[in-house]
């Protein structure tokens, strides 16, 4: 059978096209495109979580008391998984205060959304803190 030689080779290019055009399709699922919509939302993330996290005056006492690993593990809760972070706490003259990393990952080489945040102390001698927090989506 001579011409079944060629349908073979037509039905196995065909397979291997579909193959090709299938993990292509699969990879852009995987990795969806930053859009600006995707960079606001980020922002929303961000502010959302420290208005979350200083609702009762939480967040001012964890920087009062210097506990930099429970703000970055509240900040891990608040944000969703897909999210990096990075916050970093300045005090009344802008010098940064965090003498450790709040962060979940790197930001390295991807396109990072800044947001701050005026967070004041309850206490008799109440301190104000300017909060960076720097997010990126992880993929």
């Amino acid at each position: 059978m001579p011409g079944s030689r060629g349908q073979i080779r037509v039905l196995d290019a065909f397979l291997a096209s579909t193959l090709v055009f299938s993990a292509l399709a699969f990879t852009s699922l995987l990795h969806p495109a930053v859009t600006p919509n995707k960079q606001e939302e980020l922002g929303a993330l961000g502010s959302n979580a420290l208005i979350e996290l200083d609702e009762n005056g939480t967040l001012a006492l964890l920087i009062d008391g210097r506990n930099w690993a429970s703000v970055r593990e509240s900040l891990k809760l608040l944000l969703p998984p897909g999210v990096s972070f990075n916050l970093t706490v300045f005090d009344e003259a802008e010098r940064p205060i965090n003498n450790s990393t709040i962060s979940n990952g790197g930001l390295l080489d991807r396109r990072v959304m800044s947001v701050q945040y005026l967070c004041a102390s309850q206490g008799p001698g109440s301190n104000w803190y300017l909060l960076r927090l720097q997010l990126a989506w992880a993929w």
